[in-house]
């Protein structure tokens, strides 16, 4: 009998990690029932989940293989399915365009996170090769602003497709 009990995995910043799984979850259900704003927070609350999971490991030297891969797959859920149910559930846009922007943002999204638990940072930590997923949080927001405004949608969706494109290339981005 195996002793890999979940306990002996799980530390204080995984339990961070968690909770943006959880937000991402709570976005989706938010997006389903068409409460955008509340979705779009959630996202907003795993990013801030996010940014502290791995400085807390990190500052209690606590850090670990098993948390390097829960944090990616709560990425995984809160930054690239959740803000993919929340475009997905705008019925003002085109059908047609909402799947294929799901499926080329998914995709892209996938393969950064992979690549990423493959190669890590570059320069000792100083910058990630290609948009960290998180970046997803401004695009969902601006929605509201280019909503207020009256501004077409078809720019917002370009952004996406932008961030999408970002995520899998290899353009150098600072570390926050």
């Amino acid at each position: 009998m195996s002793n890999n009990s979940i306990s002996k995995f799980v530390r204080i910043p995984d339990l961070i990690s968690l909770a943006n799984g959880v937000l991402g979850l709570l976005s989706i259900v938010c997006s389903v029932n068409k409460q955008h704003e509340w979705a779009a927070l959630l996202i907003t609350l795993a990013g801030v989940a996010d940014f502290f999971d791995g400085r807390v490991a990190r500052r209690l030297n606590i850090s670990s293989e098993f948390g390097k891969q829960l944090d990616s797959l709560c990425d995984q859920g809160s930054f690239i399915i959740a803000p993919m149910i929340f475009v997905y559930t705008i019925e003002s846009i085109d059908i047609a365009i909402r799947i294929l922007l799901c499926s080329c943002y998914v995709l892209a999204g996938l393969l950064r996170l992979a690549r990423f638990n493959v190669t890590g940072t570059l320069n000792g930590g100083k910058y990630f090769e290609g948009m960290p997923v998180p970046f997803s949080i401004p695009i969902v927001l601006s929605f509201f602003i280019f909503q207020f405004f009256g501004i077409s949608l078809l720019y917002w969706i370009t952004l996406f497709f932008i961030h999408a494109g970002l995520m899998v290339s290899t353009v150098k981005i600072r570390k926050i």
